[in-house]
């Protein structure tokens, strides 16, 4: 965990690393959900699973009888770029709530930065990473019908968005709480704190 935690740092430093993750996390967003998810749903009538927040198992293998060579093949070109999209957007997460920190609490950003903590803020990468996986396993493997697989595909849906709630509140409440803290430095408010550069 120690590398990912220095890259979340080291794009947290730089303007250009944020921006350019950024730009590469939504910009595979747009790509997917107006060149691929929009044909998929024409062609299946619902959307790809990840876009589905309120998917159940049944609802899985309602849909795959509609999953003929063309779409599992736009399928797995959803999937490729979703191994990606996920990182980045952690990425994102992480520098951003980084540099807050450190221009909010050098305590506390270096108690969580000597821990090499940061990687939390991609606990939502690795549930879309393993949602990406079951789903895959489901389309690859039907007519044959995997609950255990679909079960997990759901329960990694859900443990995704649930995680990026949390960490979207915490990365903008950490934003605000740095703000303000700048603010009231300037003001005179606020003692100024030794912060690391």
């Amino acid at each position: 965990m120690q590398t990912l935690n220095n890259l979340v740092i080291r794009v947290s430093q730089s303007g250009w690393l944020f921006i350019f993750s950024a730009v590469f996390a939504f910009g595979s967003l747009y790509f997917v959900f107006f060149n691929i998810n929009e044909v998929f749903e024409n062609m299946v009538g619902a959307q790809l699973f990840d876009f589905q927040n309120d998917l159940s198992v049944v609802m899985v293998f309602e849909q795959l009888p509609n999953y003929f060579w063309a779409t599992k093949k736009l399928y797995y070109a959803f999937l490729f770029v979703d191994f990606f999209f996920p990182f980045f957007a952690g990425l994102v997460l992480a520098a951003a709530a980084a540099f807050a920190l450190r221009h909010l609490s050098a305590k506390w950003y270096d108690t969580i930065n000597g821990r090499n903590l940061f990687w939390v803020f991609f606990i939502g990468t690795f549930f879309d990473w393993a949602e990406n996986i079951f789903a895959l396993t489901v389309v690859t493997a039907y007519p044959e019908e995997l609950t255990w697989a679909a079960t997990l595909l759901v329960v990694a849906k859900k443990g995704k968005l649930a995680s990026i709630m949390v960490m979207q509140s915490a990365t903008w409440l950490l934003l605000a709480a740095s703000a303000l803290a700048w603010a009231g430095r300037k003001a005179g408010f606020i003692k100024p704190d030794a912060r690391p550069s």
